[in-house]
């Protein structure tokens, strides 16, 4: 079995390699799956990432949490690998020194609902991400639900660590 690192170079290069057209096209798809859900709709605070060019596109996620009038939040790294989220001002954003787009002037908001971003998902939920951790440390003490959408070959067979925190729900084409 590939080891973590390995699995996030394969990914990372097949996502590099997915068409924009293809991309679009599964988004859509599996948007629709995750916003007709129950949790979707009782959720009002939703935390969402700021994709980079690779990464699952959650634009269309964003018009329709605004539509349906919920509270976007969107995550802040800080040191020591620990992560808030705080209110999205699509204004009010810098680059962190990831490359990612983070609130400015954060004040941590506590979320009922997280779209989970990462490289790979196994069947139990178990994913693999970039390789911070800052997710599953939040997560160990996250009470709300949480969700990630990806795309098929992103649904992979691997042995999660005691550190590894479960998605509850995921969305892909396939299901």
């Amino acid at each position: 079995m590939e080891s973590k690192a390995e699995t996030r170079k394969k990914m990372i290069n097949f996502l590099i390699k997915m068409s924009k057209n293809d991309k679009k096209e599964q988004s859509q798809k599996i948007i629709s799956k995750l916003v007709s859900t129950d949790n979707w709709h009782k959720s009002r605070r939703v935390a969402l990432f700021l994709p980079t060019e690779i990464e699952f596109d959650l634009t269309p996620l964003f018009k329709i949490a605004r539509n349906e009038q919920k509270e976007i939040l969107i995550p802040k790294c800080l040191p020591q690998r620990k992560m808030l989220f705080s209110v999205y001002d699509p204004n009010a954003l810098e680059k962190s020194t990831f490359g990612i787009l983070e609130p400015k002037n954060p004040k941590a908001v506590t979320p009922d609902y997280i779209v989970v971003p990462g490289l790979a998902w196994n069947k139990a939920g178990y994913r693999i991400g970039f390789g911070g951790g800052y997710y599953d440390r939040y997560l160990a003490d996250f009470t709300g639900k949480t969700a990630s959408v990806f795309y098929n070959f992103q649904s992979i067979d691997f042995k999660e660590e005691s550190h590894d925190i479960m998605v509850q729900e995921c969305f892909t084409t396939q299901q």
